[in-house]
This record gives structure tokens, sequence and C-alpha cells, in this order.
């Protein structure tokens, strides 16, 4: 095939990308982390975990509205399942920086539809409490994205701002609160051992926006011979007067390997290559948003970060490691800088 069709094609292909919004699904991650089961019991972890060859669905950051309930009182006394743990860290602007954390967290023994709430958390740092943050109340029981805790960001937790490193742990989380019929108590990322992939927890740093991404989607698509296609596209939900209006071509790679045969993951770097654009929409649930698309006919992610996925013969592979991707720019309320994790990256195999 001559160099024309092949341009051609990576053309279609961009622009079809550019399209794709909210609906985009596949990738190459497997997740060893089902959630709780049926059961009762926990997710799979490390030991005899059967990975997902479909790689889940893309990260995302925003939840449903928290629901509005009162537990019925009770002597019960639980315990939690807790997992997919994210703590962003938002600074408005002025200097104040605002700890939002979210994740899964379901109270065993409670009926479906029940109520919960979350009224308080200890939180640690490398097993020594540092603080507390206040429960949200009722929130969105079982829901991997349900809203915890909103308040003052820890001096520990601010200190995380400062580079580039403990992004994926280093924070246990012991959650008080109560449900129909009793208490209960949850042991959470670092406090509940650590083990789980997906990381437990992910920490993110953001300033000048008003959420972090609800969706984050990378895909690489090799046309043949040397023509590749990268895209990266982040989804930023936002308020009146708080639209991002440009992204930068710069993006910067944090990424964190499985410590239990993820191989390992590259040091911190960045990809300059990037043309990026910005549009506007509007969903249900997090309303506005401004979708910030990155792309670049080459392969900065590499196999490595962005491997072809498992065909479901033979052994499957190790899981790739995941990643926070920088991105800056300009908006509405000036300049910003927010880091979208990624979980999963979807390579296409190069075309006959």
């Amino acid at each position: 095939m001559s160099n024309a069709p092949r341009a051609r094609r990576a053309l279609v292909g961009l622009l079809s990308i550019s399209f794709c919004m909210l609906g985009c699904d596949g990738g190459s991650t497997p997740r060893t982390d089902a959630g709780p089961g049926a059961d009762g019991d926990d997710a799979a972890t490390r030991d005899g975990a059967i990975p997902r060859p479909d790689g889940g669905t893309p990260a995302t950051d925003s939840g449903p509205p928290d629901p509005v309930c009162v537990p019925t009182g009770g002597s019960a006394s639980e315990t939690a399942y807790c997992d997919f743990f994210r703590l962003a860290l938002i600074d408005d602007g002025s200097g104040a920086v605002e700890a939002r954390l979210r994740g899964r967290l379901s109270p065993r023994g409670l009926a479906p539809e029940g109520c919960a709430t979350v009224d308080s958390i200890e939180v640690q740092e490398f097993g020594v409490t540092v603080g507390t943050l206040a429960g949200v109340g009722a929130f969105s029981v079982g829901d991997q994205n349900a809203s915890l805790a909103r308040g003052p960001a820890l001096p520990e937790m601010m200190a995380r701002c400062g580079g580039d490193t403990d992004r994926f742990g280093g924070f246990g989380f012991i959650i008080h609160g109560r449900m129909d019929g009793g208490t209960f108590e949850g042991r959470c990322a670092d406090a509940e051992g650590g083990g789980r992939w997906p990381p437990a927890l992910v920490v993110s740093c953001h300033r000048n926006v008003d959420e972090p991404a609800f969706s984050t989607y990378a895909m690489v698509d090799n046309y043949g011979g040397s023509l590749t296609l990268t895209t990266i596209q982040v989804a930023m939900p936002h308020g009146p007067g708080g639209a991002l209006t440009t992204v930068d071509g710069t993006a910067r790679i944090i990424a964190h390997a499985d410590p239990f045969g993820g191989g390992l993951a590259p040091e911190p770097f960045d990809i300059t290559t990037f043309g990026g654009s910005v549009s506007e929409g509007d969903a249900p649930g997090p309303g506005p948003y401004t979708n910030l698309y990155l792309s670049t006919m080459s392969d900065p992610l590499g196999l490595e970060l962005c491997p072809i996925g498992w065909d479901g013969r033979g052994t499957p592979p190790g899981p790739p490691p995941v990643m926070l991707v920088r991105l800056t720019g300009a908006g509405e309320r000036g300049a910003y800088s927010t880091e979208a994790y990624l979980d999963m990256c979807t390579r296409i195999p190069p075309r006959p």
C-alpha cells in the first residue's frame, strides 16, 4: 500500500475518534479486582485471580448524586468491603486545597437498597494516623464512584502534589459509619493491607478545575509500517464559567506497575508531540464538560504502557502499568493543571 492511502486511513481514524466522546470502551488492562461477590466474600486479589480479557471500562472519577436517607437504628456491628479509592486534591487557585475521596464501599449485611452513611474517616499515612475527614453522610452503596468525603486537605495530602512520587497508595482510611440496623467499619486502601490491582488508592492533583475527569480513554492504532496514531481523551466536568478553553501539547506520564508480576514502570516522562483541541459537551450526571483531545502520529506510550490485549489463549500476561496523565492549558478561570487516571489503554494491532 502506498503512503497516501495510509495517510488517508489515519486521517479517517483521527476524525472518527474525535467524535468518540462518552461511549468509548475497550482496552487491554486485565482487572484482578472484581468487587464483592454475591456471597459477600472479598473481591479476588492477587492469589487465584482471573484477569478479564476485555480490560473493563474506562476509568471514571465522577459518580452519581449522593442519596438522601437516614439509617434505621440497631445494635449490629459490621465490617465493610472497599476498593477503587481515588483521592483528588483540588486547589481552586487561592491556595486552599480540598480533598475529595471517592471509591466503592459496601457494608456487609446491608440489604439491597438499604441506607448507609459515612460519618468520619480516620486517615493514616504509612500506618500512622495523621488526621480525620468528615464523611459525606448518605452515599451510593456499592458504586465505585461514590463520594465518601470532601473537605480541607491534610498537610500530608498536599505534600503529594509537590512531585510525581507516592501517587499510588501511601494512605489508609478507617471508615466509621451507620447502616440500617447498626454501625459498620471499613478498613480501606493501605489500612486493609494492600495487594489489590488496579491500585487500591490513586492520588491525583488539580489546580483551577471544578472536578477531576469523569472519563479517560487512550488508544494506539497502527495503520501499518511507521504510520501510528496515538490519542488520549479526557472529559472534564465543570460548572458555570469553568469551561477549559485550550489544552497544551505536552502530557506528563506518571506510571505505576503491579508489584506482583506486572514488570517495571518507566520513570515519569513527558510526551511533547501531541496536538491538542477542546470541545464542549453535556451528559446526564456530570452535566456540562470539556472534552480534551490529544493526538500524535507516533507511539510515545509503547508496548510497555499500551500492549496488545490478551487473546484468551495460553497463560494471560501480567497487567500493564496504570497511569496518571497530567495535562495543562487555559480555561475561563485562567491556567489549569489536572491529572487524569488511566487504568487501561487500547492498542489496535498492525493491519495486514
